[in-house]
């Protein structure tokens, strides 16, 4: 949420506040409380999507650099037992599909860190037998096939998980919108209803009404120069 956003919520729930002091008077007028209880209702909408926002990508990209880790750990020896093998057999080919860095890998993009992983993988599947000299044996490809699954897994969730903030950050502004017609279009031409007979419960909601803008940095005007002096002959 951001500042403006945050600070309209304060004067929000200052206001609530208010209604929840005043209740008698609130409820006395039928076409008020109508209108404050649907206030009410959207202000908790507002902080459950808010929580939303908060919460959507928690441990989501822990999760998919957990994995993506588990993965390129696994990956580097399997691929450079690939390369060497294709070097020695002069399959220039295979060298290049085989030639890889963590450098590289760290850089790429994440869809195509889990392309070229999952080739390397089934290349190595290939060329199982060939690989034994090197150290990679079937066990070991097959658990990186697993990793790269769960690398895949992982970049699937963390994608919806973003998906499902953007969701709720919109649904949110949009509560936040409901709000502000229901202020203008109803409950402050409410309150006309009862400024005569709660002068101080009217004048205490219009003063709670101001949005108080804080915490948001303006950059000071620049100071004149000094006028240059002349001296006099």
């Amino acid at each position: 949420m951001n500042k403006k956003l945050e600070n309209k919520l304060t004067m929000y729930e200052g206001v609530w506040t208010l209604f929840g002091k005043n209740a008698e008077i609130v409820n006395s007028v039928p076409m008020l409380k109508s209108s404050v209880e649907e206030f009410g209702t959207t202000l908790a909408a507002i902080h459950l999507k808010s929580s939303e926002v908060n919460t959507a990508t928690t441990g989501k990209a822990a999760m998919k650099y957990q994995a993506e880790d588990d993965m390129i750990t696994l990956l580097l020896p399997v691929a450079a037992g690939l390369f060497v093998y294709a070097k020695k057999q002069g399959n220039v080919e295979l060298m290049e599909k085989a030639r890889i860095t963590e450098n590289v890998l760290r850089k790429i993009r994440d869809t195509d860190l889990a392309g070229r992983s999952k080739t390397i993988a089934a290349l190595a599947e290939a060329n199982v037998q060939n690989l034994v000299p090197a150290g990679i044996t079937q066990p070991m490809i097959t658990d990186l096939k697993a990793k790269v699954e769960a690398y895949r897994t992982a970049l699937g969730v963390r994608e919806r998980s973003v998906a499902e903030r953007m969701g709720a950050r919109t649904t949110m502004e949009d509560h936040f919108y409901k709000i502000d017609d229901i202020f203008e279009e109803e409950i402050d031409p409410a309150m006309e209803l009862i400024r005569a007979s709660n002068t101080q419960f009217y004048n205490e909601y219009f003063a709670l009404r101001v949005v108080k803008y804080t915490g948001i940095r303006h950059k000071p005007e620049p100071t004149p120069a000094p006028a240059a002096q002349t001296t006099a002959k």
